[in-house]
């Protein structure tokens, strides 16, 4: 056969190979080279479809998907636009809220702003659902209606086992009502829980949400601060600095204790939105947010409370192996462990060195140059210095600090720490005469549980135990604890605490098993124990999951030396609204 003949057969073998795979859509590098006319028509029409399935083309097919985020106060559903009032409302005007007569009234007048802010949230909700339900058909509606997650079975559960217990109860009328402005009964109970419904099941959760939370707060944590360094803008009539007059009331909200219940939840959900950037549009580097962490941790340094300290330190070693999950959050993480160390470093500088004369010491300096030190390893990763050395030394470790190495370094460090605490407290036990750790190894080693422990508190404490016997189910009714209390041991509270009755438990936990029993108590710790577990199943698919529930983990933490007021407690449960409704969100993605 001729060299011609053969050619001939190949190239007629070769159209029609190139015919039938751009029939199938398939683009072959003989079609394009040959541009015969018949296969040029293939070629133009397979053309699309390679376009179609291009990077460009399938991220303008995401782009086109994804639907435009809602305005903030979306006119086309009240409901949320009135929630998130509510949520401002709440964070800005109500910690500031203050009487005529100051800290002299102050719990009361809070726990009346607390009653018409909520009355007046929970009457325009409701307004807006009756004309939403009345302009909407009614197959419609019952596709909106909300979806019950194991939180909200278990809070729904919480006020039963407290309305039961109301009833049940030998001092029907405090329970019911609450003991005097301190109250705690089943009334303020019955907002706090509308409260959590009307912001987790009503708000699509923002970053706005949680970034105003911590606005809130750090206004308070600045007034606190001037009114530390004597500066008393709120005019309470107490204009002394702290370290001379020693008042435990300081800023809009009073009591430090409960001051520090808002500051460390707050900066400890400022931290989160920092190192997941989370912050707001207009902070483009987190600059603002990374400043509100450090001035409500300097407001908590001054608080000096012990609550706030531990909660703190538990939160690093809870929520640590879950925020890092990337080599970048790994800088930023370190950029608010460097804030941190140089707020103490300063605090410990201006109060110690400055103000009371004391020698700044070599802890001082080492916290200085641990201060520098995670600075520049935070620099190091997270700017782009344009050497090719560095570049090529970042990529490495990048690829090295994989989500699972880093994991499980996280976990060894968390384990080193609880190893150091037990050491710690061990040699403190011995060697020194007061302090945490001092009182957590007399406690761990020597069984030695002094009333004066904790602040006191561990007078309460050992006699409250004692209590639960009496009516252990449902217990003697919500905020009864003072009555209950001082009938078994009034004198002798008296006698220790000068003249003093004592009316909480400072604990929320055993205040809970006394006035509503054991029911009560398991099921509102059912409630924030499944509230943070969603929290931090999905915290990988939501970022701001991880920062709420890290919140909401200093929360309980501090709850366990804390008491409930009309003053700190609606903020609390503000909290576990937005995380509520961060769950409910990544819920129905899931779905």
């Amino acid at each position: 056969m001729s060299s011609k003949k053969k050619r001939k057969q190949i190239n007629s073998r070769q159209k029609t190979v190139a015919a039938k795979k751009a029939a199938q859509g398939i683009k072959t590098e003989s079609a394009i080279v040959k541009g015969k006319p018949d296969t040029q028509k293939n070629i133009e029409s397979i053309q699309p479809s390679k376009q179609k399935n291009s990077p460009a083309s399938l991220k303008a097919t995401r782009t086109k998907k994804a639907p435009p985020p809602s305005p903030l106060f979306d006119k086309t559903n009240l409901m949320e636009v009135f929630a998130r009032i509510f949520l401002l409302a709440m964070v800005f005007l109500f910690p500031l809220a203050m009487g005529s007569e100051k800290y002299g009234n102050i719990t009361h007048y809070k726990n009346s702003v607390f009653y018409v802010l909520t009355a007046l949230a929970l009457c325009s909700i409701i307004v807006a659902m009756i004309v939403r339900v009345v302009s909407t058909p009614a197959d419609k509606f019952k596709m909106e209606l909300p979806q019950f997650n194991l939180p909200d079975m278990a809070v729904l559960l919480y006020w039963g086992f407290l309305f039961l217990s109301t009833l049940l109860s030998p001092y029907k009328d405090i329970a019911f009502n609450g003991q005097g402005v301190r109250n705690d009964g089943l009334i303020i109970q019955s907002f706090y829980v509308a409260v959590y419904f009307a912001i987790s099941h009503l708000l699509k959760l923002r970053k706005f949400d949680l970034n105003v939370y911590c606005f809130g707060a750090t206004i308070v944590a600045g007034l606190v601060m001037l009114h530390f360094f004597g500066i008393d803008v709120l005019n309470t009539g107490f204009s002394k600095p702290n370290w001379e007059s020693g008042l435990l009331f300081m800023g809009p909200m009073g009591n430090i204790n409960l001051t520090s219940y808002f500051v460390t939840a707050a900066l400890v959900l400022a931290a989160g939105i920092y190192i997941t950037e989370q912050q707001l549009p207009f902070d483009r580097h987190g600059a603002l947010t990374l400043g509100c962490f450090a001035l409500m941790l300097w407001a908590e340094l001054n608080l000096n409370t012990d609550a706030g300290i531990v909660a703190l330190g538990v939160v690093l070693l809870a929520a640590m192996p879950l925020m890092l999950i990337s080599f970048k959050r790994l800088g930023r993480f370190l950029a608010v462990l460097s804030a941190a160390i140089g707020v103490t470093a300063f605090n410990r500088l201006v109060i110690k060195d400055w103000i009371l004369e004391e020698n700044f010491g070599k802890i001082g300096f080492l916290m200085i140059f641990a201060a520098i030190l995670t600075c520049a390893a935070s620099v190091f990763i997270g700017c782009d210095f344009g050497s090719a050395f560095i570049t090529d030394v970042k990529q490495k470790l990048n690829a090295t600090l994989s989500r699972r190495r880093l994991l499980i370094a996280s976990l060894a460090i968390d384990s080193l720490a609880v190893v150091g605490i037990f050491v710690a407290s061990f040699f403190a036990a011995k060697s020194q005469k007061s302090g945490v750790l001092y009182e957590f190894g007399q406690m761990l080693y020597h069984g030695n549980f002094n009333d004066k422990f904790g602040h006191n508190r561990m007078f309460t404490w050992k006699r409250t135990i004692k209590l639960v016997g009496k009516k252990p189910l449902f217990g003697s009714g919500p905020d009864t604890f003072c009555t209950v209390f001082n009938e078994v041991y009034g004198d002798e509270s008296k006698e220790f605490f000068g003249g003093r009755n004592l009316d909480k438990a400072h604990n929320e936990y055993l205040q809970l098993l006394i006035c509503s029993g054991i029911t009560g108590l398991g099921a509102f710790l059912t409630f924030i124990g499944s509230l943070t577990v969603k929290a931090f199943r999905r915290a990988t698919d939501n970022p701001l999951l991880v920062c709420c529930g890290a919140a909401v983990i200093a929360y309980a933490v501090h709850a366990f030396f804390g008491y409930s007021l009309p003053i700190n407690t609606p903020l609390m449960w503000v909290l576990l609204g937005l995380t509520g409704a961060a769950v409910r969100v990544e819920s129905q993605k899931a779905r």
